[in-house]
């Protein structure tokens, strides 16, 4: 009988924080150094260095850090009667409970279920801090939301004396430690395959996708892993009889242009594993804006609001093609003397949304009226979210949007807007203030 042959493993244990290689007959179980299970093991381990970073159940883990008590209750974050779930922790999904199911529904499925209002600036300071952990570990950190960001650390091990692997597991030890929060690590050989990586082996998880192996990891993996596909497309997917990675590469190419269109040969390359776009932390528009200046200066508030109304329209419009939300809003005005002057405020959460835009820039221009003023120019504006919005064919959501049924039906109303502007155009829809005639002077 043969003596088997050692066989060389990179390993990394996410315990002890020991890293390196060990010769063994067969594949290790546990830490050779102290015993532990929390191995991460791969051929690649060593030799990757972009990785995405994603906390786990954010809201609801921070909730039950602040109040022990509910650490082994199933909890969601959201709003209560006729509200939505905005988040929900792990023991509550074992119930069925997801994001964006109604409460009700919720509580029907779990009746001990606890319903906690969301604290939006807690959340957001908590976000903040684990920002900062991450640029200590390297420059280069592009955040898609308030608990979720890509990093690139090729060129950091002689730095921090370690790996990225081993900085990446100190960065997550480092956050339970200090923030008693844990989060999810996927370290791959693109942006695309880290953020498949960091959902599968989630809570507290370390997972590795490698260039070698990516296009046979996916072959079997549904379609609906890849980002950048709606609901409506995985819909007309899957009656094309679409559903895995390995199936949008094997279509002939005619037919990948008929379903997928301009966007074919980004989705085949995502589907193959490959995706060559860097990790930018500064380099996107970080705000987008509309101005029209009056051919007589206005004065009344009215006038003002029916300009700021379409001037809000466009720029909810071009938020909406790039898929980008809103974080604060701000109102330019111009004396006819050519004075200008800009007044901002932060939206209560990251939105694209028309209504949500206008309403802020209705506060501004309310407190710049009256007592004479009038103006010759207007302009409204936004800066943008560093956020994502994943899907094209629907409007982002916010906690807001989940706890606030009248913003709900304010959403709804606004995709049937944007429908019929999209088919009919611009024009097609105007508001009884828009239509107002300007006073005789």
């Amino acid at each position: 009988m043969s003596t088997p042959v050692p066989t060389s493993y990179a390993f990394l244990c996410r315990a002890c924080l020991g890293s390196g290689y060990v010769g063994m007959a067969e594949r290790p179980k546990s830490c050779i150094e102290c015993g532990s299970e929390a191995l991460v093991l791969h051929d690649e381990l060593f030799s990757l260095s972009l990785a995405h970073i994603d906390c786990d159940a954010f809201y609801c883990s921070v909730e039950k850090r602040d109040n022990p008590t509910l650490v082994d209750r199933p909890v969601i974050v959201g709003g209560e009667q006729r509200g939505v779930v905005a988040a929900a922790c792990y023991i509550a999904r074992r119930y069925g409970i997801r994001s964006a199911m109604p409460t009700w529904q919720a509580k029907r499925a779990c009746p001990e279920l606890v319903i906690i209002k969301p604290r939006m600036a807690v959340y957001q300071t908590i976000g903040r801090q684990i920002r900062e952990m991450m640029l200590g570990l390297t420059p280069l950190v592009q955040p898609l939301s308030i608990d979720e960001a890509f990093l690139d650390l090729a060129g950091t091990q002689k730095l921090h004396h370690a790996s990225p692997a081993l900085s990446l597991a100190r960065l997550q030890k480092h956050i339970k430690t200090e923030l008693g929060l844990t989060v999810s690590i996927g370290l791959a050989a693109n942006k695309s395959l880290a953020k498949i990586a960091s959902d599968q082996d989630k809570p507290n998880g370390f997972y590795v996708i490698g260039a070698v192996e990516a296009k046979s990891w996916l072959e079997k993996r549904p379609a609906s892993l890849l980002f950048g596909l709606g609901k409506s497309q995985m819909a007309k997917l899957k009656s094309a009889g679409v559903n895995t990675c390995g199936d949008i590469v094997n279509l002939p190419a005619g037919r990948q242009h008929s379903l997928f269109g301009s966007d074919a040969l980004r989705l085949v390359n995502l589907a193959s594993g490959i995706d060559e776009r860097p990790v930018v932390p500064h380099s996107r528009a970080k705000s987008i804006s509309s101005e029209t200046t009056f051919s007589t200066n206005i004065s009344e508030l009215d006038m003002l609001l029916a300009k700021a109304e379409i001037l809000s329209a466009k720029v909810s419009r071009q938020l909406k093609a790039k898929r980008r939300a809103a974080i604060r809003v701000t109102v330019k005005l111009k004396f006819p003397t050519h004075r200008l002057i800009t007044r901002s405020r932060m939206l209560a959460a990251p939105s694209q949304m028309h209504h949500d835009i206008f309403a802020a820039a209705t506060d501004l221009l309310r407190a710049e009226t009256g007592n004479g003023k009038s103006y010759r120019l207007l302009g409204v504006g936004v800066e943008l979210s560093e956020q994502d919005i994943a899907e094209a064919d629907a409007a982002p959501t916010s906690l807001l949007d989940l706890v606030d049924e009248g913003r709900q039906k304010k959403n709804k109303l606004e995709v049937v807007i944007d429908q019929l502007h999209e088919k009919l155009g611009d024009d097609v829809v105007k508001t009884g203030r828009q239509l107002k005639k300007p006073p005789k002077k």
